[in-house]
């Protein structure tokens, strides 16, 4: 007997609606600019319509449910945890403080609430250098900058792009070398109960952004490390903790996602389906643990991991890459020859962002 799920989003042609998995698909508010609505319509929903779960997915919709958790209690389980705790998680400066407290490697992180410290600090960082928004998602605010110059005048420019206070203000970090890694958990009340490893093998941008093509992998060092950071924070939920790790095997901390994750299909082919022990684990108060997974399986978002492969293809001039792109997709995150229609969403908000770009060539 299977389990119905139903889908919600703020976009009327999202990839859930599309599903054949998706047994009913509801329309909300905008919680990002419509944040009071969003909640007020979702309880309606929720109140109206039995479910025995609630999980959000994007980031906007985590947060705000675990703001008005209360508002949906009555009617149904969120296995959140509470909305101080994932703040501090998904805020990189507080994070990069309690991991260094922790003794947990991080890269030299510099804290700015006044603008007249960044010249000096400009003088002593080593480049390139990176610059990040405190609070974010993917690669959005994210900077190289490879001078003092550069420095000073993107950093400013990321005070005005993004209405930013002093307490507010970007975290500038020395650049990481090595190879990105995910570590994905499941948390009941600070025990962990499953935990999967992926290394990147390519990320769009190919500067710093979400991955399109990675394996999976087992890390017991980072594994622990992620352990123990989310044991500190007594986690609830599901998380990934994002390292690089370069050719001293030694992994650095670069940030937490309170949340689901892009490359959630790879957990899911290798063997840990975090979505299903999450509901039974809400459903029935806990879950038997899965600490052990499929190594080597691979998984890609075929139409993104393109671009991603052509960008590498110019960077690296290495031709040997045009073969990848003949290569049949297997285990994509959104192709499916028996779930087929999310794709079409999938092309059409994809040439939608392209349009609004502004790309002319």
């Amino acid at each position: 007997m299977g389990i119905d799920v139903s889908t919600a989003d703020k976009k009327r042609y999202a990839l859930s609606s599309l599903s054949r998995y998706s047994k009913n698909f509801y329309l909300y508010p905008s919680p990002k600019d419509a944040p009071i609505e969003f909640i007020r319509e979702l309880t309606s929903l929720v109140k109206k319509h039995k479910h025995d779960v609630l999980m959000p997915v994007h980031s906007e919709d985590t947060y705000l449910i675990a703001k008005y958790k209360s508002h949906f209690d009555p009617f149904i389980k969120v296995p959140l945890h509470d909305y101080s705790s994932i703040m501090a998680v998904n805020n990189k400066g507080s994070l990069m403080q309690v991991a260094g407290d922790l003794g947990i490697p991080i890269p030299n992180t510099y804290y700015i609430e006044d603008l007249g410290m960044l010249s000096q600090i400009a003088d002593e960082i080593e480049f390139p250098a990176v610059i990040k928004l405190r609070e974010t998602s993917s690669s959005i605010g994210l900077s190289y900058v490879n001078s003092k110059e550069e420095l000073i005048s993107k950093y400013k420019e990321t005070i005005l792009k993004y209405a930013l206070s002093p307490s507010n203000y970007p975290l500038i970090q020395e650049y990481v070398e090595g190879d990105g890694y995910g570590v994905s958990v499941l948390f009941n009340q600070g025990d962990l109960r499953a935990k999967f490893t992926h290394k990147r093998l390519r990320e769009y941008p190919i500067s710093g952004g979400p991955s399109t093509y990675r394996i999976s992998v087992k890390e017991p060092k980072m594994e622990d490390i992620a352990t123990r950071l989310l044991e500190y924070f007594n986690w609830h939920g599901v998380a990934m903790v994002e390292f690089k790790m370069g050719n001293n095997n030694n992994p650095v901390l670069m940030e937490v996602n309170p949340r689901f994750w892009g490359s959630l299909n790879q957990a899911i082919r290798s063997g840990v389906d975090f979505p299903y022990l999450l509901y039974k684990m809400a459903l029935d108060g806990d879950v038997k643990s899965v600490l052990n997974y499929d190594v080597g399986v691979k998984t890609k978002n075929l139409l993104i991991d393109n671009l991603a492969l052509f960008n590498y293809m110019i960077y690296t001039r290495d031709a040997r890459l045009l073969k990848e792109f003949i290569s049949l997709p297997s285990n994509d995150d959104v192709l499916s020859l028996i779930d087929f229609l999310p794709i079409l969403s999938f092309i059409r908000t994809g040439v939608g962002k392209l349009a609004h770009s502004g790309y002319k060539k």
